[in-house]
């Protein structure tokens, strides 16, 4: 992988190192825009914020804090800036995800923001960008699935969260030669089977393989021709479609087709948890 970044984490480009821990390395910029204008990179590639799970930029993010403070307590600095650039068009030129922190002094008369006035009314603009959350019936169970696999095939793991009230319960498991497919079907499954009576259910899966199968009705046309699609091939993985559709006659289920890796934090849990399950089935195989 030919990324600078990655280049002066494996020690083949040398840097001004302010603090290294077993995830994430400080350097400061050679740039030199700014004095102690200094990054924060995880040392697990990954090209931007939108890119990396949640638990790598939980440790960066622990990472500009012990540096933001050190800053702050140790070095004479009073503030500092957090700017992360996400994309070519925000100004990001090295896709590796990189956080700067720029230690500020009362007076020092940095002006970071040269941005022009827009005046769009905030109500309008609200509209516009507000997140809206989903509402959730709180008589119902919520399932979020996904399954993940290293090679196709190849080593694969499936989770699938279980959420009712204030209660949680996790399921995972992989197999040592498997395809993302049937890894994306066994995470809802198991997530189905665990439910000891039958329930109305939303289940959330960014599989489109999966969700579409039955908002489109994939799953009748596959039935009543013998398990042969359109295009008159044989329908893959017929022994997990079969035992999905026996659990969905148990239980009323709603599908939902969420954004994968994006700003779920049900769904980016799921996806951890499956990649953490393939590492064991690597070991396995």
């Amino acid at each position: 992988m030919d990324c600078i970044f990655c280049k002066i984490i494996k020690g083949e480009i040398p840097c001004y190192k302010i603090y290294e821990d077993s995830d994430c390395l400080a350097f400061l910029d050679i740039a030199k825009e700014a004095y102690g204008h200094t990054l924060i990179v995880p040392k697990k590639h990954s090209s931007c914020l939108m890119e990396t799970d949640a638990s790598t930029l939980q440790k960066c993010m622990n990472v500009v804090k012990k540096v933001g403070d050190h800053y702050i307590k140790n070095c004479g600095y009073d503030g500092f800036n957090i700017i992360i650039n996400n994309g070519e068009s925000a100004g990001q030129s090295v896709h590796h995800l990189h956080i700067h922190l720029i230690p500020r002094k009362k007076g020092d008369c940095m002006g970071l923001w040269h941005l022009p006035i827009d005046e769009t009314d905030l109500a309008e603009v609200q509209k516009h960008l507000q997140i809206v959350e989903e509402e959730v019936d709180d008589n119902k169970i919520v399932l979020y699935t996904d399954g993940a696999c290293s090679g196709n095939p190849g080593a694969g793991g499936y989770c699938a969260i279980l959420r009712y009230n204030d209660k949680e319960k996790v399921i995972s498991g992989g197999d040592a030669e498997t395809t993302n497919n049937r890894m994306e079907l066994l995470g809802v499954i198991s997530g189905l089977k665990a439910l000891k009576k039958s329930s109305e259910v939303d289940v959330y899966s960014d599989s489109a393989y999966v969700v579409n199968a039955f908002l489109e009705d994939w799953i009748s046309y596959w039935v009543a021709h013998n398990w042969m699609t359109k295009g008159k091939k044989e329908v893959a993985n017929v022994d997990l479609w079969q035992e999905l559709i026996e659990l969905t006659g148990t239980h009323k289920v709603v599908w939902h087709k969420v954004k994968g890796h994006a700003d779920n934090e049900l769904n980016n849990r799921c996806d951890e948890i499956a990649r953490s399950e393939i590492e064991k089935y690597k070991e396995i195989k």
